[in-house]
């Protein structure tokens, strides 16, 4: 093969080979990171604390008296005799370690059938804790012979904290909603 060199064939091969040089040694530009999303507020727990009257949706358990036939197909909401979530703005001498959250607060909840108050106390000791948001995490243990727990996952509006309630197992780590609950502070 002949190769006819010429003048113009090498300044061409020149200007071509020094543009490569010069795309391979530029560095791309990085797109700037964009700035964090700020975090939720969390609540304020002072803006929590209060006497709650608790409507469930829960069924009933074997340590509730049974409601007849008729009411037993379908679950609503409705006002438990009784039935209380009292959040207190005191941190807890001994947190619960199964509990998600390392800052835990004093609560007592009252919900027949699934918690035991001691005699002469409103309610079952638990613990609580504000979430990212206008979330409340509520956590105890009921007093039922397997081992488990059991958390009110709630938001605040003003008054009023409405949510889930879950029960998690400790032997085997299952997970499970139970209901639903919602819950007006008393008036002072």
């Amino acid at each position: 093969m002949t190769v006819r060199s010429s003048g113009n064939l090498v300044v061409a091969l020149g200007a071509m080979a020094t543009g490569l040089a010069v795309a391979c040694s530029h560095r791309p530009e990085v797109a700037p990171v964009p700035a964090a999303v700020p975090a939720a507020p969390t609540v304020a727990p002072h803006s929590a604390v209060g006497t709650y009257d608790l409507s469930t949706t829960l069924a009933r358990s074997r340590a509730a008296a049974q409601p007849p036939p008729s009411q037993r197909a379908r679950p609503a909401a409705r006002p438990e005799p009784g039935a209380s979530l009292q959040l207190v703005y005191q941190a807890l001498a001994a947190p619960d370690a199964t509990a998600s959250s390392s800052t835990q607060l004093a609560a007592l909840v009252n919900i027949p059938g699934y918690t035991r108050a001691p005699r002469g106390r409103p309610g079952q000791a638990a613990s609580w804790w504000p979430l990212p948001g206008d979330s409340v995490v509520v956590h105890f243990q009921p007093p039922q012979q397997h081992a488990g727990t059991i958390d009110l996952r709630g938001m605040l509006r003003g008054d009023t904290l409405w949510g889930e309630i879950w029960y998690t197992s400790l032997q085997t780590g299952s997970v499970f909603q139970m209901g639903t609950f919602v819950g007006v502070k008393r008036r002072r």
